[in-house]
Formats: structure tokens, C-alpha cells, sequence
């Protein structure tokens, strides 16, 4: 299945190898992005499961709406003809080949729904400390002294007026007024900031940066922001204080690990079984149980085939960490890495088997390794099945050669076609040649042929994942006419 995502000038496609895709004002950190104040940093998640798209919202400020009703916490199946919002902003999905209405409207938000937003925007709490006035940009906040005021560029220095005021409307005057009184020279009643000057609102802490360097002078004040950080929120968030934890074993929960005195290595997966032309995401984790200098960490994905080298073949290898570098006792160092799958792979089955090899070359000592098995199947040619066997054909034989860029093997036709032409087998031929797949179809001479008969064509890989299993299907219906005609 292929969805298409348009959110502003971005767009993205989701299939079974791309299932997911971020959607924020974040442009750098989503894989959807637009300049919208009213979308969230990081605001929703579109992702597919089965034939379904579903939506989930993050937490945004303004929400995520279908029909101009606001997404639960809970995610929400998204159906063609429906109007999705991120925020005030329209997302378009658009089902690769389901026809031209197989798609949500791109309609405008609703003045109800701009309402609905600001309400939920009000009464949200705020990250930020709450005073009974907001200073102007550029001043420190109630409490803090004059001389620990931040000025950013454009602004004047803490004890003069913001511009186009008259010096006698400078703000701060000596002795900086308490907490939830104006400035001198304005009565009670009067509103602060003074006349004409905007009213701060009150932001998420990373969108005032100005306010982050007095917050760290005092020990107090260090505290709410080390707890602002600890909430997602705050310059020390922004920035990432405190780092991030090891996926735990229930997000990683396919583990396999190999050690010895120096050591222990542990590979960590998500799950088992890959595909074709895919990306492998997991996590090593290597523990050391002595005082060790270490060269470096490597792991490889390896095919390791009957008819193949011994040692397998590595398809993809990734340096995780360069080292050199010291090792204490019980030092643990968690990380991530990523690996390639190639476009065409060997199937795992009794002459094939697929394997994660993980490295840590410890120097004058004996290195460490881990072995983790898994499976990997060939989403081309389980569609090529699929569709042979919509038309009654199935195949017998099919083995990948060592590699897997070329498989050969069998397929019968049904029983009619078998008695009419006196065939129980048709050689099948599949070869991966960069871009595209190239099939070969023979059928051995016998009574009615006085020759061998051959068949070829070729598909462009990228159109052959997009097509359904029905229009593959016809396609081979009409070159196996062409070969038994």
C-alpha cells in the first residue's frame, strides 16, 4: 500500500518500508514541516498499519482535527473525503492508486475551529512562571535586579525606555517595583506594559530565550529550569540536558548478546524480520567487565548462503564507534546504528540465513562478538507469487543464488492448460539489473512445440512495488498467452 502526504510545500510517501512520517513546524526534526505558528514543534504522527492510515496527535497547542472534531489521545483511522487540520494548516492524503476521489479535502479552517483553538490554547497551562504583569521583552523578570537584565540585539539597556518612549517613561526606574505593582508614575488600574506597547503573552520557554540566562543566577531559579527541562520544555530541553536513555527492553525486545572476560556485547532490535531495499534500526549496548582500551565497534549484516562463502557475505557494515578510548570496569555504553538492506535479497529459508555480526576490537586482548539471527524476505517476488497465484498459477520451485540477485525455479499452470498442452512446468528466471527486475519465462519443447519457447520483459522496480497485485496479474496473464500461444 502507497499514501501520499502533502502538508504545506512538503510532501512524503508512505509504504510498508516508510510506515511513518512526523509532521511539525520543527522543519529540520519532521520528516512534514511548515512555518505555521499555530502547528507545534513536533505536533502529530501519520503512520500506516495494515491498509490503514492512521493519525495521532503529540500534544499540540492547537490540536489535530478530522471534520472539525479534535483528535483524542487516542489515534484515528483516516478515511478519503475526510478534512484533516495539523493546527490551522490543511494535510492532504492521497491513496496511490485508488482512483482520483481516494483522497481528503484540502478545505480551509473554519472560523468555529479557530475558535475552538484559541479556547484550548487559553486554558492550557503555561510553562512559564506566572506574574501579575509581563515585562517587555529584553527586561529581567520580577524579582531580579536591574544589572542581571538581558538585553537581545535592538533593545535598550536594562534603566532606559523601549524605543519611542520619552526618557521620562524609562523603565526600570531606580528600585525595580515588587512583584504585581506597575512602575512608578502609573495608578493601580492603569495596564503595564504602558499604552501602545504589545502585551507579552505567555510562551513555551524555548520560544524566549531572553529569559534564560537570569533564570540560571540564582539557585532557585536553576532548579525551575532544571525541572522545565525535565518537563520538554526550557533552553536545557532545547538543547538536550541530561542526554537519553537506552531503549528498554519492551521497545527493543528482540536481544541477542556474546561476551567473555573483557566484556559483554548485546544487539538489540525491534523485531526479527526485515525486507528488501528496507533500513535495519537497533541499538548495541556494550558493557565492560574490565579495564580495557578499545579500538573500535562494528557491526555488519552478512548473508551466509549454502552454495556462498563459508563466512557469508556482508552486505552492509557500519564503523558505530571509533575509538581509541579507555574502558573502566562496569562502564556501559548504549549505541544506536543503522544498516542497508539491499534491493534484491536472498529469502531465508534452508539453503540461506541472514545474521547481525557485532565487533568490539579490544586492543593486546581477545576481541569481542555477538551473533544475532534473522529473517528476511523479498517483498518483489512475494508479490510476483501473489499475482501468479491469482491466476491459478503456482509456484514450485524458487531458490535464490548466493546474493540474491537472481532467482531461478519452477511454476505450474492449472490442470486444463496442463492437459491441452501437455505442460506441467514452466521454468522461471528472475534477475535483479539495477532499477529493474528482468523475468525470463521457457517451456521445453514436447509434442506441441517442436522448439523451446521463451518469453521475456522486464519491470521498472519503483513500478512494480507502486502497482497492485490485480494489475500485476494481468500483466503476466498476457505474457504467458504470448508463451503458449
Amino acid at each position: 500500500m502507497i499514501v501520499d502526504l502533502k502538508f504545506g510545500s512538503t510532501s512524503r510517501q508512505l509504504n510498508h518500508f516508510n510506515p511513518r512520517a512526523l509532521i511539525g513546524r520543527d522543519e529540520q526534526g519532521c520528516d512534514l514541516g511548515v512555518g505555521d505558528p499555530s502547528v507545534s514543534r513536533r505536533h502529530a504522527e501519520v503512520y500506516l498499519e495494515g491498509n490503514t492510515v492512521f493519525i495521532r496527535d503529540l500534544g499540540s497547542s492547537n490540536g489535530t482535527w478530522i471534520n472539525g472534531k479534535p483528535l483524542a489521545a487516542q489515534p484515528m483511522a483516516i478515511e478519503p473525503g475526510q478534512a484533516v487540520h495539523i493546527g490551522h494548516s490543511s494535510l492532504g492524503v492521497e491513496w496511490t492508486g485508488r482512483g482520483p476521489q481516494a483522497r481528503t479535502v484540502m478545505a480551509p479552517v473554519t472560523p468555529e475551529m479557530i475558535a475552538l483553538m484559541a479556547y484550548r490554547a487559553q486554558a492550557a497551562p503555561s510553562a512559564q512562571p506566572q506574574y501579575a504583569y509581563a515585562p517587555p521583552p529584553g527586561y529581567p523578570p520580577p524579582g531580579y535586579p536591574p544589572q542581571q537584565a538581558y538585553a537581545p540585539p535592538g533593545y535598550p539597556p536594562p534603566g532606559y525606555p523601549p524605543p519611542g518612549y520619552p526618557p521620562q517613561q524609562a523603565y526600570p526606574p531606580p528600585g525595580y517595583p515588587p512583584p504585581g505593582y506597575p512602575p512608578p508614575g502609573y495608578p493601580p488600574q492603569q495596564a503595564y506594559p504602558p499604552p501602545g506597547y504589545p502585551q507579552a503573552q505567555p510562551q513555551p520557554a524555548q520560544a524566549q530565550p531572553a529569559q534564560a540566562q537570569p533564570i540560571a543566577n540564582s539557585p532557585a531559579a536553576f532548579q525551575a529550569a532544571q525541572a522545565a527541562a525535565q518537563a520538554g520544555v526550557g533552553v536545557a530541553a532545547t538543547v538536550g540536558v541530561g542526554g537519553s536513555a537506552t531503549p528498554l527492553p519492551a521497545e527493543l525486545s528482540y536481544r541477542r548478546q556474546g561476551g567473555n572476560d573483557n566484556g559483554t556485547l548485546l544487539i538489540a532490535l525491534a523485531s526479527d524480520t526485515f525486507a528488501n531495499d528496507a533500513t535495519l534500526d537497533g541499538y548495541l549496548e556494550y558493557t565492560a567487565t574490565d579495564s580495557e582500551t578499545v579500538a573500535s565497534v562494528i557491526i555488519e549484516l552478512v548473508e551466509v548462503h549454502r552454495r556462498g562463502h563459508k563466512d557469508g557475505h556482508v552486505w552492509d557494515r557500519c564503523l558505530v564507534r571509533q575509538g581509541p578510548w579507555r574502558t573502566k570496569k562496569n562502564d556501559i555504553l548504549a549505541m544506536p546504528f543503522r544498516l542497508r538492506v539491499p534491493t534484491g535479497t536472498s529469502i531465508s529459508g534452508p539453503v540461506c540465513h541472514w545474521e547481525l555480526r557485532g565487533y568490539v576490537d579490544v586492543e593486546w586482548a581477545r576481541d569481542i562478538d555477538a551473533k544475532s539471527p534473522i529473517t528476511m524476505r523479498n517483498t518483489d517476488i512475494e508479490k510476483i507469487r501473489d499475482a501468479l497465484g491469482t491466476l491459478d498459477y503456482r509456484i514450485s520451485e524458487l531458490e535464490a543464488e548466493p546474493l540474491g540477485q537472481k532467482y531461478i525455479g519452477k511454476f505450474n499452470p492449472p490442470m486444463h492448460l496442463r492437459q491441452k498442452l501437455n505442460i506441467t512446468d514452466v521454468n522461471l528466471d528472475i534477475e535483479y539489473l539495477g532499477v529493474n527486475l528482468k523475468v525470463i519465462m521457457e517451456v521445453e519443447k514436447n509434442k506441441l512445440f517442436h522448439f523451446d519457447k521463451r518469453q521475456e520483459f522486464v519491470f521498472e522496480l519503483a513500478r512494480l512495488r507502486a502497482a497492485s497485485v490485480q494489475d500485476l496479474a494481468q500483466h503476466w496473464q498476457i505474457e504467458i498467452d504470448k508463451l503458449m500461444k
